[in-house]
């Protein structure tokens, strides 16, 4: 009987099965994220070195970030749930309420344990509690977020300088919703004049306002992660 492969949640190519010391995950190549189980989370803070070399090896190659509708989990195939770490409230990450496994992007596997090595709260199971407020600082170097408390940038390793993103969030905000709804008038632009005879350039119209919301949105997103000065899709050394 073949073995099912799993595929990235994100990508949908399959997982690469990896070990690090006592931790093991299922990783994609071409995102970075990869899959934990229950046991692998519990394992984390006696071993955090291991989690660092995890998330040191592979990192995201794609040229825009992938935004996924839906998480499905790669063992179970059903949706996944946000879930926000006791440890790092404000860091959302996917879990299978099914079979219990954890789903991390690239990086914030990073910043779990930066919050882990400066915290000596013993880890928990993902259960519902009460939220915490943690604060962003952005380093000046590669603009990725770090924790307040944190000493260096745990995606760059230089000393952490703090750097305000580029926009303000009410800016940010309004300029994201601005950009959904130009591209959900080009969707709609788009589906009702395709069928319809001599109606190419409406629905030409219609797709490149699609395309131009959709390239907007993540762009702003991607500055929203990005200090003044950094470039758009900066190289990070991880160490």
């Amino acid at each position: 009987m073949l073995k099912r492969v799993m595929v990235c949640p994100k990508c949908h190519v399959p997982l690469i099965h990896e070990k690090k010391g006592s931790l093991e995950a299922d990783v994609c190549l071409q995102c970075g994220g990869m899959l934990l189980s229950m046991e692998v989370w519990k394992l984390i803070r006696e071993d955090w070195e291991s989690a660092l070399a995890l998330e040191n090896t592979y990192e995201d190659n794609n040229p825009m970030p992938v935004l996924a509708l839906e998480m499905l989990c790669p063992n179970c195939k059903i949706p996944m749930e946000q879930f926000f770490p006791k440890e790092a409230p404000n860091l959302p990450v996917e879990i299978c309420v099914q079979c219990g496994s954890l789903w991390f992007d690239d990086g914030e596997l990073g910043k779990l344990v930066e919050v882990i090595r400066s915290n000596s709260k013993p880890m928990t199971e993902p259960i519902e509690g009460e939220v915490q407020t943690i604060s962003w600082v952005y380093c000046s170097h590669c603009g990725r977020e770090n924790f307040s408390d944190s000493e260096k940038c745990w995606a760059c390793g230089e000393i952490l300088i703090p750097e305000q993103p580029p926009l303000p969030k009410p800016l940010q905000t309004a300029a994201e919703v601005l950009s959904m709804m130009v591209g959900g008038a080009g969707a709609i632009l788009f589906g009702f004049f395709v069928t319809k005879p001599q109606s190419d350039k409406w629905a030409a119209f219609g797709l490149l306002m699609l395309i131009i919301g959709l390239l907007g949105l993540a762009v702003l997103r991607r500055l929203w992660r990005r200090g003044r000065g950094t470039p758009l899709f900066p190289t990070y050394s991880g160490h």
